[in-house]
């Protein structure tokens, strides 16, 4: 379970939770941008995050190992709904509607970077000053459970452990304001989507 829930946390920042937003445009207050990251820790692997619109747009492929089970996966943030899909199984996937992204999306910079520091504080973390990271200045949030850098509310490094499970996201690359193929937001029209509970 704990494994699990560490996943998630992974899982949910990586796609926009936490992420910081340009009041007039978006959650992000870069236009586009194109975030590569490796896993470690209970679970290994790599992700790569398009991001463009301000965030409007937000596409993210992951290839993970967790128990020596591989899953590759795609994760597509379209509105209020994220849509799941394995490119293994090119007709069914799953969606899920997320009440968070519409009040990112309505929100102020503040607001969200006040959201940020309330979810890892529920966590046990705080924001104890900046660090760099990847040449960036980033915000350092430490508690018992771990220790995060977050750059313009993008995820660079997070290093978790809750019991006996730990588990590691860092940014190996960052390349912000830059084209991104629109390929990567587009809902296949082939996919049948089951909706998932919302949370």
């Amino acid at each position: 379970m704990e494994k699990t829930i560490l996943l998630i946390i992974s899982m949910v920042c990586l796609t926009g939770i936490t992420s910081g937003q340009n009041q007039a445009k978006g959650p992000f207050k870069f236009k586009s941008g194109i975030i590569e990251y490796k896993y470690s820790g209970d679970k290994t692997g790599k992700a790569i995050h398009y991001i463009d619109d301000y965030g409007l747009k937000s596409a993210m492929y992951t290839e993970i190992t967790l128990d020596g089970e591989l899953t590759k996966g795609w994760v597509v943030s379209y509105g209020d709904y994220q849509y799941m899909w394995d490119p293994a199984k090119p007709t069914q996937g799953m969606k899920i509607k997320n009440p968070l992204m519409s009040q990112i999306n309505q929100s102020s910079s503040d607001e969200i970077e006040a959201l940020t520091v309330q979810t890892y504080e529920k966590m046990g973390m705080k924001k104890t000053g900046t660090e760099k990271f990847l040449g960036k200045e980033c915000d350092l949030l430490k508690g018992t459970m771990g220790k995060v850098l977050i750059w313009n509310g993008v995820i660079m490094l997070m290093n978790l452990k809750m019991g006996e499970y730990e588990s590691g996201q860092e940014a190996t690359s960052l390349k912000t304001d830059i084209a991104v193929d629109q390929k990567y937001f587009v809902i296949p029209k082939n996919i049948t989507f089951s909706e998932m509970p919302g949370f």
